[in-house]
């Protein structure tokens, strides 16, 4: 099942937590007060630590006057001495606040390379990384974080968010577990769920959530999120209850409308199905998801044409969105459209190399219009991915890989 980013709550978080917020600088300036107070004894061009304080507070003040530029003066001359991390922090957020994000970058950069250690300079850093689209650096960022008890619960959800965004799903659980024993509370849990989810651990997130019902009644967060597990685990009457609970909990919730409809049509409920998938749409139209698991219910309805209209709206948001590809690509296989099937089966497998009906398809598309060494090339990518796709972590057992299945919630 395909879930990064998917949860309202890790959009929640990320929203919160990515530069450029008030809520990210004032994170910034929270971590520059909770860092370590590291004065350095080796420089003797470092001012006392009382006048280093001095200076943070001059700092702090400014930055609550919206006066950015001169909170970055005032602590511009003391960063580059190296004498205390706070003074990066604060000089960073001074910076990302006045709308210099480079900037902000480059002290954290450096900053990092002097105490690399240092938790809180790392998470920002990896922060303006992952903001900027570069997961792989966001995560180099984080070579040395460590997850404690006292690690402020910010910390470790952002860490949770930018090993999610590098696919570090064991990272990412166990800061998630850290979080959640440190600071219990449904936000902690259900983030804790998600990584879970994330590496195909669904049985744990009903046996973590399960006996949480009645503590947590009135979250349908909270029932969304389990109710997606019992879907993977294809309890599928279990899941509908959850989920037209949590409807009744939020009747706008975007999410639990979308997943209901998931799981009415894995129970042959299609006209449901297509109501709810239509509700979905209504509240959120921007979703190519959701027009993609229309058309597969419209399919199921044999209504070609209507199945044809959903999976163009869904392109028509996002041409990158590879199972609605695949599925255009199949139909128009059935019409023996074989080189327009080809243009859209190589984009699917384009934007998900893991796409094993992609690849069927294509063979079959090649061996219609007789380019039988394209086709046999295709054959063999298949048994390639195949194989990959069975030694995917998270997935032990012999059944197929989540690629290989229409997109799931």
């Amino acid at each position: 099942m395909t879930r990064i980013w998917k949860l309202s709550l890790i959009a929640a978080l990320a929203a919160g937590c990515l530069p450029g917020t008030p809520a990210t600088r004032a994170v910034m300036a929270q971590a520059a007060q909770n860092a370590p107070r590291v004065h350095s004894e080796t420089n003797s061009a470092c001012p006392s630590q009382e006048n280093l304080n001095t200076a943070l507070a001059q700092a702090s003040t400014l930055m609550g006057q919206a006066r950015f530029q001169d909170a970055a003066e005032t602590l511009n001359p003391l960063a580059g001495m190296d004498c205390d991390p706070r003074v990066t922090l604060l000089l960073a957020a001074a910076f990302e606040a006045g709308g210099d994000v480079p900037k902000a970058t480059d002290v954290l950069l450096q900053a990092h390379s002097v105490w690399p250690s240092n938790n809180s300079i790392a998470v920002s850093l990896a922060r303006e990384y992952l903001n900027a689209g570069q997961e792989d650096k966001a995560a180099q960022a984080l070579a040395h974080f460590h997850a404690t008890a006292s690690t402020p619960q910010q910390e470790l959800e952002e860490a949770v968010l930018v090993y999610f965004a590098a696919h570090q799903l064991v990272f990412a659980q166990a800061a998630a577990e850290t979080a959640y024993k440190s600071y219990p509370s449904l936000h902690t849990l259900l983030l804790l769920a998600n990584a879970l989810q994330l590496e195909g651990r669904y049985p744990d997130v009903n046996r973590l959530l399960g006996d949480k019902r009645k503590t947590y009644a009135d979250s349908p967060d909270f029932f969304i999120t389990l109710a997606e597990s019992e879907s993977d685990a294809s309890i599928y009457p279990t899941a509908r209850e959850d989920l037209e609970h949590a409807i009744a909990l939020d009747p706008k919730s975007h999410q639990a409308h979308y997943l209901l409809g998931y799981v009415l049509s894995r129970l042959n409920q299609t006209d449901r199905a297509i109501d709810e998938f239509h509700t979905a749409i209504d509240l959120a139209p921007d979703q190519p998801r959701t027009y993609y698991q229309l058309a597969l219910a419209l399919r199921a309805k044999q209504d070609d044409t209507g199945e044809e209209q959903a999976l163009s709206r869904a392109l028509a948001i996002d041409d990158h969105y590879a199972p609605a590809q695949c599925e255009m690509g199949r139909i128009l296989l059935e019409e023996h459209r074989e080189a327009d099937a080809v243009s859209h089966l190589t984009s699917a497998i384009q934007y998900n190399p893991r796409s094993e009906e992609g690849y069927f398809l294509l063979a079959k598309a090649y061996a219609g219009l007789g380019e039988k060494d394209k086709s046999d090339e295709m054959v063999k990518r298949l048994l390639l991915v195949r194989k990959e796709n069975r030694a995917t972590p998270g997935n032990k057992s012999e059944t197929p890989s989540p690629s290989n299945e229409p997109e799931r919630p």
